[in-house]
């Protein structure tokens, strides 16, 4: 019997033996949602770290996408699904996750400090590092940074388009600026000086999105990171930094690209440092 132990190998199993997965109307929708699941934690993901709390990092990201939440539940539907058929046939001897169906998050995501930031950009290859501190220090998603190019940074202005710039159009006609910071100045300069305008200035490094996923999850595990801590949370990061330094939250929903007030105000529950602050802008 062929042992199974990543999520490619539950899918194949399941889409070879699950009845509904096989026949009827539903099978296309479930192989597509499935392939969302492997964007996001990659084919060879193992079956035993997809935890309770892997499983809500997933659906974090999805909610940060401001996707519907009938359609999250949707596309954790077949995971969950998948777990369920094969302890039932007797393929794997620890009991699934349970997930509820999603609602709105009420939780804070989970976000590195700067000092685990630093630690990770200290300990992996330079491609990454760098990548991890745009990151860190946008707010963008993997796939934005990636699709980045030499002519979306205006130097002068100090500014990054993310999702294209005034006067050019794009698919859904959705962009947003976010200033270069400091930490990330002298990396972006020197990747854009002499840059031709339509180069990537990350993505021809990366094949796509689930290799940054892949290589920066080991980093983590290096750090003593669990595993739902994802690259998706440097975007939460990113929020919560803004948070505790007293940023607007109208500001940060324009620096996240949020088009629903409320996907912002997960980041308004209060850290421990932004109460600090608070109490010390009143009192000194």
């Amino acid at each position: 019997m062929t042992e199974i132990t990543t999520w490619q190998d539950a899918m194949n199993f399941t889409f070879r033996t699950r009845y509904s997965w096989k026949h009827g109307s539903g099978a296309v929708p479930t192989r597509i949602n499935c392939n969302h699941f492997t964007d996001f934690a990659g084919a060879d993901y193992p079956l035993v770290e997809i935890t309770r709390k892997f499983l809500k990092s997933y659906q974090l990201e999805l909610e940060d996408q401001e996707i519907a939440v009938s359609t999250i539940n949707r596309r954790l539907s077949p995971v969950t699904t998948a777990l369920n058929h094969l302890y039932d046939e007797e393929m794997i001897d620890w009991v699934p996750p349970r997930v509820k169906q999603y609602k709105e998050s009420e939780g804070r995501p989970w976000f590195f400090t700067k000092e685990e930031v630093d630690e990770l950009c200290a300990i992996t290859s330079p491609r990454l590092s760098e990548l991890i501190r745009f990151a860190s220090c946008t707010g963008g998603r993997v796939s934005e940074l990636l699709s980045v190019k030499a002519k979306d940074v205006d130097l002068e202005s100090n500014q990054i388009y993310f999702g294209g710039r005034p006067g050019f159009n794009t698919k859904t006609g959705d962009w947003r600026t976010v200033p270069i910071a400091e930490p990330i100045r002298d990396m972006i300069v020197s990747r854009c000086t002499d840059t031709p305008p339509d180069v990537l200035i990350f993505g021809d490094e990366w094949i796509n999105p689930t290799s940054v996923r892949w290589y920066f999850k080991k980093a983590c595990k290096q750090i003593g990171k669990e595993s739902h801590y994802v690259f998706h949370s440097l975007r939460h990061s990113f929020a919560t930094w803004n948070v505790e330094a007293g940023t607007p939250m109208r500001v940060l929903m324009d620096l996240m690209g949020h088009k629903v007030y409320k996907t912002t105000l997960r980041y308004g529950k209060a850290t421990d440092k932004a109460r600090t602050n608070a109490l010390s802008s009143v009192f000194g």
